[in-house]
């Protein structure tokens, strides 16, 4: 018997490989997904279940950054209060639009689950650290009335947060075919190792 023939182990597929088509599945996965993501954020249910306790643990995670850096301020919903200082996370003051898109590219690329899934949660937990980065050099400024503020709100941090996640979705894409070659190259050491004992067995048969 001929064994069927199939794909490598571990293989992992490229957009590229297929040419055009592969591409077009791939750009169509993706804006599709953006598309989703962007009118469920239009619901009041997900505003209220999902995007302000996003909001609100930004808020969150921003008063215990600043405490650790000696400044008291405390939480209000999404205000963090500080002793001269007030500052609101608003809309687009959270990860989630950054994390929306490298999740988009996650999963608009064939790869195997587990490595979406792991790319998922490691990019979620920098994102929002980067995020809350974000958050208290912005009140940091605020607080001193500091006139790179309107610049580095508006322009260079989410100029900087896309970039981040760019390189964030590239890394995570080596990672995959890194992994998969490796897969791979275990796969064929171990058949080669084991085609004299096959060998031999099927001689005494």
């Amino acid at each position: 018997m001929i064994p069927k023939s199939g794909p490598p182990i571990g293989h992992v597929s490229d957009p590229s490989a297929g040419g055009g088509k592969a591409m077009r599945r791939f750009l169509g996965i993706f804006l599709a997904a953006m598309a989703v993501y962007y009118a469920l954020t239009l619901s009041p249910w997900v505003d209220a279940n999902l995007l302000y306790p996003v909001m609100k643990a930004s808020a969150h995670g921003t008063s215990v950054l600043l405490k650790l850096i000696g400044i008291n301020t405390t939480v209000e919903g999404v205000v963090v209060r500080g002793p001269a200082y007030s500052m609101t996370v608003r809309r687009g003051c959270d990860p989630l639009d950054p994390l929306a898109l490298f999740a988009a590219g996650l999963f608009s690329f064939p790869a195997p689950g587990r490595y979406r899934l792991a790319g998922l949660a490691v990019g979620s937990a920098f994102l929002f650290g980067l995020n809350l980065t974000r958050l208290v050099s912005l009140y940091l400024l605020g607080a001193r009335k500091s006139s790179w503020f309107e610049s580095l709100h508006l322009w260079w941090w989410p100029a900087f947060f896309m970039i981040c996640t760019l390189a964030l979705w590239v890394l995570w894409l080596r990672w995959v075919q890194r992994s998969s070659l490796a897969t791979k190259s275990v796969a064929v050491m171990a058949l080669e190792t084991a085609k004299p004992l096959i060998s031999s067995l099927r001689g005494k048969s």
